[in-house]
């Protein structure tokens, strides 16, 4: 099975970058394989993130703490990367927490391996550079599109996308991520569910 896995992460990074049979035997090994279950908190804000993680199943959200509210900043569905990468880099404390929102699985490197990758393969410095375009475009684009469209076009967009995956996140987690009120959601919901034929989520 994690064979299988580390197929569709090879299969992922031949996206991002071609990488030759010797860089991926360089990078597979330093892949090693985890299991969480839902609502596990992968970083909490204040420690630093020592992993760069490759999901293959489920689902995580990045989340920040302002005032005791939980403000959901991001989704990651699979096949993809997600990290407090802020920290990773900088080797300072993240501001940010990582959880599964389902049970996850995934690979997870550590950044004395992503370093040492560097050295052993000569793809690894580009593949890592356009991971780091990837996690910053995903950014700029969400607060592009929350700016100029409606919580309801930003919600219809996600679910065709990610129907089946979307139905699993909370209803609150959903809400905070599009900025509007758990009620709000309940409203857009009710409004697009026959045309879509999406069941509303409790």
């Amino acid at each position: 099975m994690e064979e299988d896995y580390k197929k569709q992460i090879r299969g992922f990074i031949n996206f991002i970058v071609p990488i030759s049979e010797k860089d991926w035997s360089e990078f597979s090994w330093r892949l090693h394989y985890k299991e969480y279950a839902k609502n596990d908190i992968l970083l909490r804000a204040g420690e630093t993130e020592n992993f760069m993680y490759f999901m293959v199943s489920g689902i995580s959200r990045i989340f920040q703490m302002k005032n005791g509210i939980e403000y959901t900043l991001r989704f990651n569905f699979p096949v993809s990367v997600f990290n407090s990468y802020a920290s990773f880099i900088s080797r300072k404390p993240s501001l940010i927490n990582v959880q599964a929102v389902t049970d996850l699985r995934a690979f997870r490197m550590s950044y004395a391996d992503m370093e040492s990758l560097y050295d052993a393969a000569p793809s690894a410095d580009r593949i890592g550079r356009k991971m780091l375009e990837l996690l910053y475009l995903q950014r700029e684009l969400k607060e592009l599109e929350m700016n100029s469209k409606t919580a309801e076009d930003y919600y219809c967009e996600l679910i065709k996308v990610n129907k089946n995956l979307t139905e699993e996140i909370p209803q609150k987690y959903l809400a905070s991520y599009l900025g509007i009120t758990p009620e709000s959601l309940s409203r857009i919901k009710r409004k697009i569910s026959d045309r879509l034929n999406i069941p509303e989520n409790k």
